[in-house]
């Protein structure tokens, strides 16, 4: 018979987190595609002091970056419906 502890817990067999190596799969990218929209859309934060949208769901943790599932679809459907473009490096909303 399971503890109160464990029988408190449920864990989804789906797992909530993608690599970015499964995003750029998934999204049909390179994983540099990827990093450079973290990148611009960081550089547009930074430079405008707010950013107008959704921002690529990402965790970095060390040198590893991670995609909410939930999140990146999230994402897609809203710069989808923007019509958001990623060139050089900068966001063109």
């Amino acid at each position: 018979m399971p503890n109160k502890e464990q029988s408190d817990i449920t864990i989804s067999a789906e797992k909530p987190l993608l690599t970015i190596e499964e995003a750029a799969d998934y999204m049909q990218l390179s994983v540099n595609e990827i990093k450079q929209i973290i990148h611009s859309e960081q550089i547009q934060l930074t430079t405008a002091g707010s950013f107008s949208g959704v921002m690529f769901p990402y965790i970095k943790i060390s040198e590893k970056f991670y995609i909410s599932k939930n999140e990146l679809m999230v994402w897609i459907n809203e710069t989808s419906r923007e019509r958001r473009e990623y060139a050089a490096g900068t966001v063109i909303q």
